[in-house]
């Protein structure tokens, strides 16, 4: 796996300083004082190669930039052979001229695509699903799930205090955490706040929690709190931390939570030994995968974030056309088993979202066995 990212890594670097070359090539031609096939060449050679360097982090936000400024671009490339078929006007022409080899249009229209991005991530919706279940409840189950708040990158501790302050009007019987609420970014100050927040949300049975693949820390080499320090805390604040356990919470209700997908974990047979199956089986688990196996095993629900319903638009439908994502976003079935991936309560890496929105996740749990 880590080859082929390596490939596609190298093979968009190519594909950029190749365009971005040429490009250059194209607006140098608006600065006829510029002389010399030399010169001309170790501007481009060096604007292509400034590109690479700004896109060296493939997920950064300078990443975001160069591509979809490479996307527009090879559309103005497509506009210009049409043009210049069927347009006859020399007025034209000459103003389409400047726009076209100046790239102003393509840098317009990405400011005002990150500009949406940029409010967008900040609205905070309400999704609310409703899930009907044959086992037998004592009444209707209500859960509010919290996934991939990535504290820190687009919300503060204020912030996140007003939003659980309209989950606590939500009477939940639980707030599930389903990962990433942290990332290398978080600071320690900021989780420890945090953490006290989350542990004193208001619901009848408190909070529960599993790591994503960004909680553990494992991305830097000097993180500001380990995955140990961040367990101890959270357990400190009245946060159950499941990792790879489970808790009869009472109801008829059983939560299962997994450690996540990106490290080693227990065996889902060895994890659900001695579990009553005639209990609602919620499982917590970050990354949305192996609907069929969960089927299997006797899972009514999994809650899982992860995806961010593609942060940037169109990688979530990208992922899930590739089959790279089992499920990108929403609610779907797989045979008795239902998933549902939240899109997240915020972003990772920047302040930006072109794809999908920010929410949290009411869930009732209905019992037609009553």
């Amino acid at each position: 796996m880590n080859s082929f990212f390596l490939l596609i890594s190298l093979s968009v670097f190519i594909l950029i300083g190749a365009y971005f070359y040429f490009f250059f090539r194209r607006f140098l031609t608006l600065f006829p004082w510029i002389k010399g096939v030399g010169v001309s060449r170790i501007i481009c050679a060096a604007g292509a190669l400034g590109c690479i360097a700004v896109s060296r982090r493939i997920y950064g936000f300078g990443a975001v930039l160069v591509l979809h400024f490479l996307v527009l671009g090879v559309v103005m490339d497509i506009l210009q052979i049409i043009f210049k078929r069927k347009v006859k006007s020399r007025v034209f022409h000459k103003w389409w001229s400047f726009l076209y080899r100046s790239g102003l249009v393509s840098a317009a229209l990405i400011v005002l695509w990150m500009g949406y991005g940029y409010w967008n991530i900040h609205q905070i919706h309400r999704t609310e699903y409703t899930v009907s279940t044959e086992k037998k409840l004592d009444k209707d189950f209500k859960i509010v799930q919290i996934s991939d708040l990535h504290m820190g990158t687009t919300m503060d501790t204020e912030k996140l205090s007003s939003i659980l302050e309209k989950i606590g009007q939500e009477g939940a019987d639980m707030l599930a955490l389903t990962g990433d609420i942290f990332d290398e970014s978080t600071s320690k100050e900021m989780m420890e706040e945090t953490a006290a927040l989350l542990g004193g949300a208001d619901t009848a049975y408190g909070t529960f929690y599993v790591y994503g693949n960004h909680d553990y820390n494992a991305y830097v080499r000097n993180p500001n709190y380990t995955a140990e320090e961040l367990k101890t805390t959270l357990e400190r604040c009245k946060v159950q931390v499941l990792d790879d356990r489970y808790i009869e919470l009472g109801q008829g209700v059983t939560i299962i939570g997994r450690n996540d997908a990106s490290v080693s974990r227990e065996d889902l047979g060895n994890l659900l030994r001695g579990i009553d199956r005639e209990e609602f089986l919620l499982l917590l688990d970050h990354q949305p995968r192996q609907g069929a196996e969960y089927d299997e095993a006797g899972i009514d629900l999994q809650l899982a974030g992860h995806t961010h319903a593609g942060q940037i638009w169109p990688t979530g439908q990208l992922g899930a056309l590739s089959g790279m994502t089992e499920q990108n976003y929403g609610l779907a079935g797989y045979g008795t088993f239902q998933r549902i991936v939240s899109s997240g309560i915020a972003g990772w890496g920047y302040a930006v979202r072109t794809g999908g929105h920010s929410e949290y996740v009411v869930v009732t749990v209905k019992s037609s066995g009553k």
